[in-house]
């Protein structure tokens, strides 16, 4: 049953993304007064099909994806009186044409705007995002610290903790009766005291507290390994307004400033596996849904917004078959005030789009792969 429910979640998610993004194009072109010819949401065979004002609307058996039919976009033409259509968007202006092509890409910006709205005000306005990116720079808020515990502590094999009889496991909770907040606070007082002796105050899972005097090393150290005890996150609340038009902009920002660090790892190892198990299919995206959907409705509209900004993000890509490889034909043609050859152009398009479903489906191959570790992602 859980099985079926996620695959129905999946369908969903991707049938309002889809929905909304081709609803952009449809309404951009409507807007500029281009003939649309079909709204379809899926492919294959149409299980529902309604025709109004000259545009038939589709429901196809295949959930998985969707486009707008529009005169003079993709496919040329041999109809001599539809090449001269005023509703051919070809006979549109280059702006015209851009706006049409980039009104997907803006409709899901729209959406991961309202709900990452609806998430933060859900969430007092702000979002973790761990200690590894304490360092990040937010647009339009700030990067705020909260201490959730002690400061968790673990004894190495050797040291001056392990000679004092310290507890194996617990939390340090002060040095010569000055409070320690964190793990840089710790450090910055046991190098202040090398080679000194240190009175810690410390208890141990079970709540038990003592006193514990500690030889520090030569090298500032006592021989324990540390873990974090405060969280870092994105805090919003000085900007509600505009709070999910920041944490979209700080979203690409933050997963660019992840991605470059992997990629600057991968190079310096020649390893680049872990950098292409970040990218995944509808197969990662079930694995997401089904560890996410117990977690309540909000949390479910979080990660929509998530998805709605990664399709976002991938739809300008300067792709040819993509919404940002159009827009990029078109300012070609604008800068150079010549249009390319339409037979060329449906070729290029076309075959990056054969391109393109030959790598979903080498993704899709690598998910099933590697599905375990997918699985473990989200235990």
């Amino acid at each position: 049953m859980s099985t079926i429910i996620n695959i129905l979640l999946l369908l969903l998610v991707i049938s309002i993304l889809t929905f909304v993004h081709e609803l952009g194009h449809f309404l951009a072109a409507k807007l500029v007064k281009a003939r649309v010819f079909d709204f379809s949401i899926g492919f294959g065979p149409s299980i529902f099909s309604k025709k109004y004002k000259g545009t038939v609307y589709n429901l196809r058996i295949l959930p998985f994806g969707g486009y707008v039919k529009i005169l003079g976009d993709g496919d040329p033409t041999g109809n001599k009186e539809d090449i001269k259509s005023k509703g051919n968007l070809k006979n549109k202006s280059k702006l015209a044409q851009m706006f049409v092509m980039l009104a997907g890409v803006t409709m899901n910006i729209l959406l991961a705007i309202i709900l990452y709205t609806i998430f933060l005000a859900n969430n007092g306005w702000k979002m973790s995002i761990g200690s590894t990116y304490e360092d990040f720079k937010p647009v339009g808020a700030t990067i705020e610290r909260e201490r959730m515990t002690n400061l968790p502590y673990e004894l190495a094999d050797e040291g001056g903790a392990l000679d004092s009889n310290m507890y194996e496991k617990g939390y340090i909770l002060s040095i010569d009766g000055e409070e320690i907040d964190d793990y840089r606070h710790l450090v910055e007082v046991l190098k202040s005291n090398k080679s000194e002796e240190i009175n810690i105050y410390a208890c141990d899972m079970d709540e038990e507290c003592n006193f514990f005097d500690v030889v520090v090393s030569e090298e500032g150290k006592i021989g324990v390994y540390t873990g974090e005890n405060y969280d870092v996150y994105i805090d919003y609340s000085q900007n509600k307004i505009s709070a999910g038009a920041s944490h979209s902009l700080n979203i690409v920002k933050l997963t660019g400033q992840v991605f470059g660090s992997m990629l600057s790892q991968a190079k310096d190892t020649g390893d680049y596996s872990e950098l292409s198990n970040t990218v995944s299919g509808p197969i990662g995206i079930y694995f997401i849904i089904d560890y996410f959907k117990t977690l309540g409705i909000i949390m479910f509209l979080g990660i929509l917004a998530d998805l709605s900004i990664s399709l976002a993000v991938i739809n300008l890509l300067p792709i040819p078959a993509l919404d940002g490889g159009r827009f990029f034909i078109l300012l070609i043609e604008s800068i150079l005030r010549k249009d390319l050859n339409e037979k060329v152009e449906s070729a290029i398009i076309n075959i990056s789009f054969m391109l393109l479903i030959v790598l979903i489906v080498l993704v899709m191959i690598k998910d099933i792969i590697n599905i375990q570790e997918l699985k473990s992602l989200f235990k």
